[in-house]
């Protein structure tokens, strides 16, 4: 399989140490940030689409970010927002925020990032009067104990230090009987220690399902488009780096999803 040399190295490096892969993925956010200067990357999930479900009515405005919308959708169809009070961590440059601030009307949302890059883009773009955006860490998050309905986590928790305290964080803050809806991708080999995390910190699994295959079709409508933005946006030299990072369709991580050995996985649990 060939990997980009950045890639390579980046890999490399993300797999020695906890806090050494945290603060890379920091750099990595603020770059692609700060570089996404006319804001074409509003969204950085791989998308979700099945062909066999009805179709998401979208406005016009949504439309060309529709399937990274429907991965959102999908992981918040089986909890009620409306009404409530919902963080999302990992919130990235706040696309995902946005659509749930106009779809799913809850009484207030809150985007939490490491990238104080994103943060402050987020803020000057997404001014909703019932939305604030706070740079936090996903393993000490600025909010108060049991102050929460739902928190949602869309593909951000790979590049966290310790899975296990982002769940004991989640668990701190949610309200008795609030829910986390989350989906990330792993290497099949680490599927089972997510599991047995997820298992230990004492949040009821009410749903879990993979979806790799959905992912995948997603990928392959947008991967034209987002190999174009790549190509618009960064210097030659890290651009297959950031294809890859983007499992642009042909890459590295995409293969490795469409050969197994990676899962994409879907999440509903319950503090009770």
């Amino acid at each position: 399989m060939r990997i980009n040399w950045i890639a390579a190295i980046f890999i490399s490096i993300t797999h020695s140490s906890a806090r050494l892969r945290q603060k890379l993925w920091q750099w990595a956010y603020n770059k692609i940030a700060s570089k996404d200067v006319s804001g074409k990357f509003v969204f950085m999930n791989y998308g979700y689409h099945d062909e066999k479900e009805e179709r998401l009515p979208l406005n016009n405005q949504d439309e060309p970010f529709r399937y990274y919308i429907q991965l959102y959708n999908h992981v918040v169809k089986d909890v009620d927002l409306h009404d409530k009070d919902i963080i999302e961590v990992g919130c990235g440059r706040g696309g995902g925020g946005a659509f749930l601030l106009r779809y799913k009307n809850p009484l207030s949302y809150t985007g939490i990032d490491l990238s104080e890059t994103a943060i402050e883009r987020c803020k000057k773009q997404y001014p909703f009067s019932n939305a604030r955006w706070i740079h936090g860490l996903a393993d000490a998050l600025p909010i108060p104990n049991d102050s929460v309905d739902v928190v949602i986590n869309v593909e951000s928790s790979h590049c966290y230090p310790l899975m296990e305290k982002f769940l004991s964080e989640v668990r701190r803050i949610l309200k008795p009987n609030g829910h986390m809806a989350f989906c990330d991708l792993r290497i099949s080999s680490e599927v089972e220690t997510l599991d047995k995390n997820i298992k230990t910190s004492r949040l009821c699994i009410l749903e879990r399902h993979e979806i790799t295959s959905q992912v995948l079709q997603a990928l392959d409508h947008v991967s034209d488009t987002r190999d174009a933005q790549i190509t618009s946006v960064f210097p030659s030299i890290i651009r297959q780096a950031v294809r890859d990072f983007a499992a642009v369709k042909g890459t590295a991580v995409y293969n490795m999803l469409r050969n197994g050995q990676m899962q994409y996985l879907c999440y509903l649990l319950k503090k009770e």
